[in-house]
């Protein structure tokens, strides 16, 4: 039975799973597993070859041990199993077992996952061709944009999403390669402890996924038709957040009081749309104190910047207890990208809640799609892996009732799942902040959840989702 797992320092992995685990001291990065059968050991290192690889299929962006350097780190006794390639296919290091059952990793796992959530890869990737276009292009763009017919916007961006298509990672509709990596890690973890290590599933009461919806309101007439969207949603079991933006046309606070009085929420959506609210940190700190005092008057505690424009390290500077700014995958937004995470993480102490269906502009005016199909396929795959189902519906563009009716019927396919937790997303990242604050003990001979998660965590072993009718209580 496995009694400990400590660690030399702290651990994005174990962290952002709630894995038990304490920290100790030791010279070096290393995880003890202790249980009946001795201990086994897991150290990993970051080295000096910088870069996009592969450990299998799965893509791994940052600093690797190469297999010349491990011998010298490791001497004798070590045998190289799980090869990590470059992107030409040649084998430049692996993963090392010894005698023992010991693992060196040649690689830190958490500056791999920070690369994701980070999109720190595009420092690492080859850019594909609609990166290299858009990063010319970007800042003329908005310049030029409010000068143009929006016929001609639209038939410029139709155009261009052919190119932007193309990409091929993050691949779209869906990345794998972070949700690979914990899978592997995972399996990693079970081979040490002699056993499937529990951590904290990530949704509350028993629910196996979440939907969330949200909605961004860029202009008055986008405005005038909230309460479209807000009959749907209340007839088929549903509250939503609308995104604000106060500086571009007027908000009445009635209408806020309205929507909060009716069980949705309200959020910022920058002060303007204008596309240059993250051109540069003197742009941030000078709209930024304005729209804190709409925020603070409307009770929001959300953050969406502008066309999901974003800099990592800056939005936790925007204050807000959670930010939607991020895209798991998708290359047709200004910044292309994504996080590759279907589940909540934090940057820093701001709670990121990914978007993670495709935006109803996207689905009906740039690829001109007839209905709802690209949601179902998404929301499907997703609640297949136990994540997060999140989007961005404008009431801006959903004026035609062929739109409506599209939402209406997505809405009606999940409204009876039992296993969907329909929540707003401050009350995400709320859940997340509670299981954050929370832990796994020991307890008899089984775990228990500590803290303020207690009452409503459960708890699941090892490579989860793909087992998650299995849930515990907690």
């Amino acid at each position: 039975m496995l009694t400990s797992i400590e660690s030399t320092r702290p651990l994005v992995f174990f962290d952002h799973f709630r894995v038990p685990y304490s920290v100790g001291p030791g010279g070096e990065d290393l995880v003890r597993f202790r249980g009946t059968a001795g201990e086994r050991r897991l150290s990993f290192a970051a080295g000096t070859r910088r870069g996009e690889f592969r450990l299998g299929s799965i893509p791994l962006f940052g600093s690797i041990v190469d297999d010349a350097d491990a011998r010298r780190r490791l001497g004798g006794g070590w045998t190289a199993t799980d090869a990590i390639l470059d992107t030409e296919g040649g084998e430049v290091a692996h993963v090392w077992r010894d005698s023992e059952g010991n693992v060196f990793l040649p690689f830190d796992p958490d500056e791999a996952i920070r690369n994701f959530w980070s999109e720190g890869y595009h420092g690492m990737a080859e850019p594909s061709l609609a990166s290299r276009i858009l990063k010319l292009g970007k800042q003329p763009y908005y310049r030029l944009r409010p000068l143009l017919p929006r016929k001609l916007q639209i038939a410029m961006r139709r155009r261009f999403s052919r190119v932007q298509a193309r990409s091929t990672f993050p691949a779209w509709p869906a990345e794998t390669g972070l949700e690979d990596l914990f899978t592997y890690l995972f399996g990693l973890c079970g081979e040490l402890a002699g056993e499937p290590v529990p951590w904290i599933a990530p949704w509350p009461d028993g629910h196996e996924w979440a939907i969330v919806l949200t909605h961004d309101v860029e202009t008055a007439v986008g405005y005038a038709h909230m309460r479209d969207l807000c009959a749907i949603e209340t007839g088929a079991g549903y509250r939503s957040s609308f995104n604000l933006v106060p500086g571009r046309y007027d908000v009445d606070d009635a209408d806020v009081d309205a929507l909060l009085a009716d069980g949705f929420e309200v959020g910022a959506h920058s002060m303007r749309h204008d596309g240059r609210e993250f051109a540069s940190r003197e742009s941030l700190d000078t709209w930024l104190p304005e729209m804190k005092v709409h925020a603070e008057r409307w009770n929001a505690v959300g953050f969406r910047s502008p066309s999901t424009n974003r800099v990592w390290e800056w939005m936790p500077l925007t204050g807000f207890d959670y930010d939607s700014s991020y895209p798991d995958s998708d290359p047709f937004e200004p910044t292309p990208g994504g996080c590759c995470s279907w589940l909540p993480f934090f940057n820093e102490d701001q709670v990121e809640l990914p978007v993670t269906l495709p935006q109803d502009h996207l689905v009906f005016v740039i690829l001109e799609r007839p209905d709802e199909a690209l949601w179902v396929e998404k929301a499907e795959f997703l609640r297949g892996r136990g994540g997060m189902a999140l989007m961005i519906v404008h009431p801006d563009y959903m004026l035609e009732q062929e739109r409506l009716d599209a939402y209406a019927r997505f809405l009606e396919r999940f409204g009876s799942d039992p296993r969907a937790w329909r929540a707003l997303p401050r009350d995400v990242s709320a859940w997340w902040r509670r299981r954050a604050g929370s832990r796994l003990e020991r307890s008899g001979g089984g775990w228990r959840v500590t803290g303020p998660a207690a009452g409503e965590a459960r708890i699941r072993y090892g490579t989860e989702p793909e087992e998650a009718g299995h849930d515990r209580a907690a």
